[in-house]
């Protein structure tokens, strides 16, 4: 499922971004596959590309339908 930030997102909250994601942006799909545990509670796995990895943690209040 494609999503969009609902807020920015920057790297001083998510230190493995490389810079920030802005407001408005479709730029993740939701990732499905195993994430080995290491997403926390608040957060959602996703992806740049739809079903591909790398996956990586956005927060789940920054995320929005598309």
């Amino acid at each position: 499922m494609k999503r969009i930030l609902t807020r920015d997102v920057t790297p001083e909250e998510c230190p493995w971004l490389d810079e920030t994601i802005k407001k408005g942006a479709v730029v993740v799909f939701d990732y499905s596959d195993c994430t080995y545990g290491c997403i926390s509670d608040s957060g959602k796995a996703v992806s740049r590309e739809e079903g591909k990895k790398p996956f990586f943690e956005i927060p789940r209040n920054a995320l929005g339908l598309q």
